[in-house]
């Protein structure tokens, strides 16, 4: 890895697991939309709007303390910048996949009832998803970096 595009991968995986969450959601509200698939499991609606609400509360709320501790961890640790941004690499990746998990629950859920309640809750998490995207400024914020320090990464 070139000195420099440490942020600029970061960015890459996070736009790439957005555009994946992305395309999945439209591909399966086309499906049922255009009535090309008859929901399976209509009568599993009750059940799955309690757990899609479950796993979203859960995985929002583990995505964002596991992040929380290791940003805690990265301030404690007297190390150099390119430690702290390998530690805020994975911490990062782990809060998206908490967030991702209830999003394919969400949308698989939409695909098995046809309810677009489940669409909503999936955009609710997309938007907060979009919200943890990594930035020049927030990563020097919350690593405790100077931007040179970043621009070496």
């Amino acid at each position: 890895m070139q000195k420099g595009n440490a942020l600029k991968i970061l960015n890459i995986l996070h736009k790439a697991m957005l555009t994946g969450q992305i395309l999945f959601a439209a591909v399966c509200v086309y499906l049922v939309y255009t009535k090309k698939l008859i929901p399976p499991a209509q009568e599993l609606d009750k059940i799955l709007q309690v757990a899609a609400l479950i796993l979203t509360v859960t995985g929002v709320y583990a995505g964002f303390a596991v992040f929380k501790k290791k940003l805690m961890h990265i301030r404690e640790v007297q190390t150099d910048s390119a430690k702290k941004f390998s530690i805020y690499r994975a911490a990062s990746l782990m809060q998206w996949a908490l967030l991702e998990g209830p999003f394919i629950f969400c949308i698989i859920s939409f695909f098995l009832t046809g309810n677009y309640a489940f669409v909503a809750l999936a955009l609710v998490i997309i938007f907060i998803f979009v919200m943890t995207a990594p930035s020049k400024i927030k990563i020097i914020t919350q690593l405790q970096i100077s931007e040179s320090e970043l621009d070496e990464l």
